[in-house]
């Protein structure tokens, strides 16, 4: 039954102690909650004017509101009106919720000096002299019967408060010169604390340390102050409290003692941290009434922020309008971004006062101000923080300063005594390097309303030898305004994402046609590289368009809109673009060298169709008796029934009879080793026949000869070839300075400013471009100008003026000589510019009367097949004929290179280079003749998706296959036929240089430079192409 007893009687103990545990853990919580509710309340407060104060009433740094001191309570305002003392008939006998607690003292008796007892009035006065002190204590602190005036002696002086004397030579004058029992009390400072009130402290050394980033030093100033702060605020004593938050800050809000002591007291009586899990109420904080314009002018145009100055020992200084370097956080204007630079000394931070600051944004309402306080993040060299969700994860606090000069001394140990000493230097001195003030801007609804505004303070250090130096700071200082729910960023990664897949189809048909055209069956990794080429050029020009879209998108709806449901990006969007642009410009880099790659695989061929006429030989000398009469009188013709004549009939015939018949099982290699070329043209010399001249008349016998063909023509073609293949539609130069002009003439600098205004007026000296709206107008004038060149081109100068592919194809046909070009292996382009007339040497007259007679259609159309005009096609070969055309090039050995390097062995090379031409011409002739045994060709329309997306949906396999184009499409070897590709590669260059220095004058020369650095490659690779594939000298190309 005893056991039983004792049972029941542990079990009722343990349920009451139980019980008991779930009251504290319910009073815990209730004190906290009622202490984070205290604090809410603490964010918006009426505002008030410390010199407003009435006499009774004191301004407290707290609730920053003027509060009444309790008079029934013996209570009046201090000399600062910063606190409530105990009245001069008065004593305090304790403390009570940071208030002295005070009882009133005899009529005939005055409160001491420290106003902690009462003493007995002196007979004579209680004042005392000026080198007097005012005694209330004997030595061991036992009260005297009336208050002592005592005279300070030689090399002493009375301390400001007239309570002990001080030696001269003192350095610290807040000393008192008092025993203190150490066997029971421990000095700190001037207090005499009991032991058992400090038992806990501890006393190590990494209790004191300051870690700077260059060393962690064992400061002087928290080895003095640390422990006495935290004692004080362990007593409710306000001051110390905000002397311990301002060592806490300047530790960067580390885990040590002072940071620790508020983290842990619920009803710490300073406020200083935020709690995490309300990190995201105080972001999303809408108790900011006021509804702000970006109209100028307006009464709401501006943020006014409010700052409380505290010294560091914890006495409050002063609350109003910012007094920082630079006006920083005064004119902060709605809704404009802005940066500047503020450049300070380092002698002047060595020298500066530290003071510690806790910010506000002061508001109206109701006619009355309000301030709501603002949360601010310390963040280290090591943190990005980019939008306004990473601030989530941060710590919150409330206080913030310019410099820390005081906690960069360390203690030194001094051997004589166990004391320690501060040292002369500084290690190291930490300085705001820069400050970001982060504005949220509410949207839908909320119009023109904002969250409050966000802090975030960046730290860096200097050394004494800087300070020795006067080195020169710059402190970095911005304003950034976003728009809630706004996400530029995302909005454009979804776009880009959306035309890269857009972009990629069409590098996938690309990629197809670069199959079908040099592999046609045979895969080949080289699809896949250049399938690469295209998908970067493509995504190059998919990120080009919404980078500019989306900053035009900005420019046009941010200027000129008084309320805001756009705002211009943050800095670190605008860094997200400039990085798209370095992408898209990287991507459209490796597009153009792939291009200029593209060149020197492509092959020429100009085929000669002029044929070699019989001619007399010149006599062997001139008789010097022949008259001039005679010697030119039968020199022409003296009818025109006798004149040279070609039909297009005769031209028809001759070509159907043009070459004999050829073994069917004979090869081009083995035909042109047969016979030559010259032995098998045939004979035009009936139908061009020349009169004789008077010296043929004055000969006896005269003798003829296959005149040889002359290799001008060819030469002539081959250097128009050459400037027709580097010639463009855009002149870049011209590109440049037309835009230049348009943005100096018409003055849109003014426009670049991030201001909502569409103005022109002068340029801020306060407000610097906008890179949003510089890249916004740049670009779209550098387009404009673009177009409006391409436009003038197509739609007037190559309509009325001139167009120089016509004009090429008109040359060739009055030069007798056609261009079969191949651009890939199984693609090419073929110009016919086999003249109807037959022969194109001759002289001006018969060819103006041979243009005449085509102008009045009295002679065969230029066209490939007779009766039609069409002269340019699309090629699409076949593999036998790409064999046999490669067997035919591959003839030519390497020692042919040195005839273009004009060497002394090239005559022996000659003979056999001007064979392999003449076996290439003979077997295109052939071919285009349809007069060869082994390939043939037939000629047709594309379809319409064919056009549309230059592609072919036919392979040719038993017969090469000509597409009639109507447009020139061989300008497609061109740059003239390449400009879509040069002019996003320039506008993209511009761009690039245009982010990267942020200035168009830069990007235009730089455009120019690379664009004429990209052409002077493709030039030199032009005329080396040319001899190589066309067997030419490259001594006579311009």
């Amino acid at each position: 039954m005893a056991t039983s007893l004792r049972r029941d009687v542990t079990t009722n103990m343990n349920y009451t102690r139980g019980w008991r545990n779930f009251y504290l853990s319910l009073i815990v919580v209730f004190w906290a909650t009622l202490a984070s509710a205290l604090r809410v309340n603490y964010e918006v407060l009426e505002s008030w004017d410390p010199d407003a104060c009435k006499y009774d009433e004191y301004f407290d740094a707290v609730s920053l509101s003027c509060v009444r001191c309790n008079a029934s309570k013996n209570l009046v305002p201090a000399a600062d009106r910063l606190r409530c003392q105990c009245d001069e008939s008065s004593g305090m006998i304790g403390s009570e919720n940071g208030h002295p607690l005070c009882t009133a003292c005899d009529p005939n008796m005055t409160a001491t000096a420290d106003g902690r007892n009462c003493i007995l009035r002196p007979n004579e006065t209680c004042r005392c002299s000026s080198n007097q002190i005012r005694l209330d204590r004997n030595v061991n602190g036992a009260l005297l019967d009336a208050v002592l005036c005592v005279t300070c002696v030689q090399g002493t002086y009375p301390s400001p408060d007239c309570t002990k004397c001080l030696p001269c030579d003192r350095e610290y004058s807040g000393h008192v010169n008092c025993m203190c029992p150490s066997t029971t009390h421990v000095r700190l400072r001037s207090y005499c604390l009991h032991k058992d009130d400090v038992a806990d402290w501890p006393d190590i050394r990494s209790t004191y340390l300051v870690k700077f980033r260059s060393e962690n030093v064992d400061s002087y100033y928290l080895r003095s102050e640390l422990q006495v702060a935290v004692h004080l605020c362990k007593k409710k004593d306000r001051i110390a409290c905000e002397h311990l938050s301002n060592i806490c800050a300047l530790t960067l809000y580390s885990d040590n003692v002072a940071c620790m002591f508020f983290m842990h007291t619920a009803m710490a009586p300073v406020w200083l941290f935020y709690n995490k899990e309300d990190g995201a109420a105080v972001i999303n904080n809408t108790r900011i009434p006021e509804r702000y314009s970006l109209k100028k002018g307006d009464n709401n145009t501006f943020l006014d922020f409010t700052i409380a100055r505290f010294a560091l020992n914890g006495k409050f200084l002063s609350i109003g309008r910012p007094i920082f370097p630079c006006q920083i956080l005064r004119n902060v204007r709605f809704g404009v971004n802005f940066s500047r630079k503020c450049k300070i000394t380092a002698a002047e931070l060595f020298n500066a006062q530290v003071e510690l600051l806790s910010p506000y944004l002061t508001f109206k309402q109701d006619n009355k101000s309000f301030i709501h306080a603002l949360p601010v993040i310390v963040k280290s060299s090591d943190q990005n923080i980019k939008n306004i969700k990473e601030i989530l994860h941060q710590q919150l606090v409330r206080k913030f300063f310019l410099v820390d000069n005081i906690s960069g001394f360390k203690a030194l140990p001094v051997f004589m005594h166990s004391g320690l000493t501060k040292a002369a230097e500084p290690s190291a001195l930490r300085y705001m390097k820069s400050l970001i003030v982060l504005v949220n801007v509410q949207n839908e609804k909320n119009h023109a309303k904002i969250f409050a505004p966000i802090l975030i303070v960046e730290y860096d250090e200097l050394t004494y030898q800087d300070f020795l130096d006067n080195s020169d700071v710059t402190i970095d200082y911005k304003v950034v305004f976003t728009l809630n729910d706004n996400d530029i960023d995302y909005n454009i990664q979804i776009t880009i994402g959306i035309f890269t897949g857009i972009a990629l189809i069409f590098s996938s048909v690309k990629a197809w046609n670069y199959y079908k055209r040099n592999y046609n069956g045979n895969l080949s990794v080289a699809v896949l590289f250049w399938f690469l080429v295209y998908a970067m050029g493509a995504t190059g020009n998919a990120i080009m368009f919404v980078c500019i879209s989306a900053c035009v998108y900005l420019f046009v709806f941010y200027k000129g809109q008084t309320v805001p449901y756009i705002l211009l990006p943050d800095e670190n969007s605008e860094e997200n673009i400039r990085t798209y642009i370095i992408v898209a410009f990287s991507f459209k880099l490796v597009e153009m060298i792939g291009f200029v790659c593209q060149h020197w695989n492509l092959s020429v061929f100009f085929i000669d169709w002029e044929q070699s006429r019989m001619t007399r030989d010149q006599p062997k000398y001139d008789s010097p008796h022949t008259s001039l009469k005679k010697l030119y009188s039968n020199r022409f013709p003296k009818s025109e029934d006798k004149s040279s004549k070609i039909t297009s009939d005769i031209i028809a015939s001759k070509r159907r009879r043009r070459f004999h018949r050829t073994n069917r099982n004979a090869s081009p290699s083995e035909l042109s080793k047969s016979s030559s070329t010259e032995k098998n043209t045939p004979d035009f010399s009936s139908v061009c026949s020349i009169a004789r001249s008077p010296l043929q008349e004055a000969t006896e016998r005269s003798y003829t000869h296959d005149f040889p063909i002359s290799i001008w023509r060819t030469y002539f073609i081959a250097n128009e070839w050459c400037k027709l293949q580097t010639r463009r539609r855009i002149n870049t130069a011209l590109q440049s300075i037309y835009t230049l002009c348009i943005l100096q003439i018409f003055k849109l600098e003014s426009w670049m400013l991030a201001i909502p205004e569409s103005t022109t007026a002068n340029k801020s000296v306060e407000i610097e471009n906008n890179f949003t709206l510089q890249y916004a107008i740049c670009m779209f004038v550098y387009i404009f100008v673009y177009l409006a060149q391409w436009l003038v081109r197509l739609a007037f100068y190559e309509r009325y003026i001139r167009n120089r592919l016509q004009k090429f194809v008109d040359l060739c046909s009055i030069a007798n000589i056609s261009v079969f070009i191949l651009a890939h292996n199984y693609y090419g382009f073929y110009v016919h510019g086999r003249s109807v007339h037959g022969f194109a040497d001759t002289d001006l007259p018969t060819l103006i009367n041979d243009l005449k007679k085509e102008e009045d259609n009295l002679c065969a159309h230029r066209g490939l097949v007779p009766g039609t005009t069409d002269q340019t096609f699309i090629l699409s070969l076949t593999q036998s004929f790409k064999s046999l055309y490669d067997e035919l090039t591959k003839q030519k050995s390497n020692g042919n290179i040195g005839i273009f390097k004009g060497s002394d062995a090239a005559s022996k090379n000659w003979k056999q280079l001007f064979e392999t031409k003449a076996k290439i011409r003979l077997f295109l002739m052939q071919f285009l003749d349809h007069c060869s045994e082994h390939e043939d060709y037939i000629i047709k329309e594309r379809h319409m998706l064919e056009k549309l997306w230059d592609v072919s949906f036919e392979d040719a396999k038993d017969k090469s296959v000509f597409y009639i184009d109507n447009n020139y499409s061989f300008n497609k070897v061109l740059l003239h036929g390449n400009e879509w590709l040069l002019a996003t590669f320039e506008i993209t260059t511009f761009a690039f240089f245009l982010a990267l220095h942020n200035s168009y004058i830069v990007a235009s020369i730089a455009t120019v430079i690379i664009s004429q650095l990209f052409l002077m490659i493709i030039k030199c690779n032009v005329k080396t192409n040319l001899c190589d594939k066309s067997l030419l000298d490259k001594r006579f190309l311009m």
